[in-house]
């Protein structure tokens, strides 16, 4: 599942001007690889975890405007969960089943 956010200023992502940001869904590889990177510390954390989403550096992600960076947050938010995306997107609910006994 992918998201994509519009921003009200562009920015350069991997040296590509682009005025949109597509963020995938997050994978566990994501969080471990940004905890090892960041350590204790929750802000890098949460810039690395953006950034392996959405193909970029963190620090290409510090140029963003803080009003984008919110629509970034909230956009993970429902990356990671099951709320529906900003475009009506439903993600994808996995139960568990339990044989009748």
């Amino acid at each position: 599942m992918k998201e994509t956010i519009k921003l009200s200023a562009p920015v350069t992502l991997n040296g590509v001007q682009t005025n949109q940001i597509v963020l995938r869904e997050p994978t566990v590889g994501d969080s471990l690889d940004a905890r090892q990177l960041a350590g204790n510390d929750d802000a890098k954390y949460e810039m690395t975890m953006l950034a392996n989403m959405a193909g970029c550096a963190p620090d290409d992600l510090r140029q963003v405007t803080l009003r984008d960076y919110g629509k970034l947050q909230k956009a993970y938010l429902r990356l990671s969960s099951d709320e529906p995306a900003a475009d009506g997107e439903q993600s994808a609910v996995v139960g568990v089943v339990t044989p009748a006994g």
